[in-house]
């Protein structure tokens, strides 16, 4: 072979190795950017589909109010709403303990989505927590005190407290505040034959914004033992401005009903032996409704929330990659927190 066909086939090797290794270079340089863009995209896909539910009310329009209908299309908003503006009757249809909540599977049909597995979480902006601190019995009645705590992401919070107290045959209110560290305390006085399961409900309100206010929910044994827990008695669901009432208990004798917010409180009033009118009260607060009753000689308290939050509802992430969005949503005038957990296979 010529010398200079020896050299131009050394030359022609050399070039290809150049080339392959230049490639494979090339490929490991990129790859993790190509991983990293297509995470970008896929988190952007995922963050519109939320977006989606957030600011469309579904088909039909109002399912949230109609316990018999299952969405078609899913969506949260109110009709005709503003950004992030939830309607209180769907976002009550995701908590399980409401006899009309859509299961996981009904969601999911009607977000059309194949791929993508969906847990949504509220969650109310201020966290309110009560201690009982000390209780003085003198004569025909006793004093309690209670601690208050309120914060937000766990920082304290300055806050106005306004306090009712349902018993047996009781209901008393107070009115009280925290301060910049977050504490306050509240005093109510209960008569001593109103002796059995009693409830202390405190909303807290922001003074620069209204629309921060957050409740919390204290039961107690007043001069009796300690009380059952929730939904021992009655499941309570509230939807489109009623109260429906499932007694848990055979027996059971139902005496009276009551809604409360930040500003305002009322008797519910009955419309069948299981439902009650629920008020639309003009106030930006949650609302708890309350019902009492007796279990033979046992006086018992049942309550909710109105919209139903905190909740959560969908698919289990634990130990499993997910893309998690957080947003300030208002219900009822009010602002929640709503956290939404997204994955599934790659897309």
């Amino acid at each position: 072979m010529p010398a200079t066909s020896i050299d131009t086939f050394f030359a022609c090797i050399l070039i290809v190795l150049v080339v392959v290794l230049s490639m494979a270079a090339t490929t490991r340089i990129v790859a993790p950017y190509i991983s990293g863009l297509q995470d970008v995209n896929e988190e952007e896909y995922l963050r519109k589909i939320v977006e989606y539910i957030l600011v469309n009310s579904g088909s039909p329009e109002g399912w949230g109010q109609n316990q018999s209908v299952t969405p078609e299309v899913f969506g949260l908003a109110t009709a005709d709403s503003f950004s992030y503006e939830l309607d209180v009757d769907k976002v009550s249809r995701l908590n399980s303990q409401n006899v009309y909540a859509l299961n996981y599977f009904e969601m999911f049909d009607s977000v059309r989505l194949d791929t993508v597995a969906l847990r949504f979480s509220f969650s109310q902006i201020m966290d309110v927590s009560i201690s009982l601190d000390s209780n003085v019995t003198v004569a025909g009645s006793t004093t309690y005190s209670f601690n208050v705590s309120v914060s937000r992401e766990q920082a304290p919070v300055a806050s106005s407290l306004q306090c009712y107290l349902v018993a047996n045959n009781f209901l008393g209110n107070a009115t009280s505040s925290t301060s910049s560290s977050g504490q306050g305390t509240v005093e109510m006085v209960v008569p001593n034959d109103s002796n059995g399961t009693a409830l202390l409900i405190v909303f807290a309100r922001s003074p620069y914004d209204a629309r921060l206010t957050a409740r919390g929910v204290y039961v107690f044994g007043h001069l009796s033992s300690e009380p059952l827990s929730t939904n021992t008695f009655l499941d309570l669901s509230p939807l489109n401005n009623t109260l429906q009432v499932d007694p848990n208990v055979s027996g059971l004798s139902l005496e009276s009903a009551y809604e409360f917010s930040y500003d305002y409180h009322s008797a519910l009033i009955s419309t069948s032996n299981e439902t009650y009118s629920v008020t639309d009260f003009l106030d930006l607060s949650p609302n708890v409704l309350v019902v009492t009753g007796w279990n033979d000689s046992d006086f018992f308290v049942e309550w909710t929330t109105y919209p139903q939050v905190p909740l959560e509802m969908g698919a289990n992430f634990e130990d499993a990659d997910c893309f998690s969005f957080n947003y300030v949503v208002t219900i009822g005038g009010v602002f929640y927190r709503f956290n939404v957990q997204c994955g599934g296979p790659s897309l």
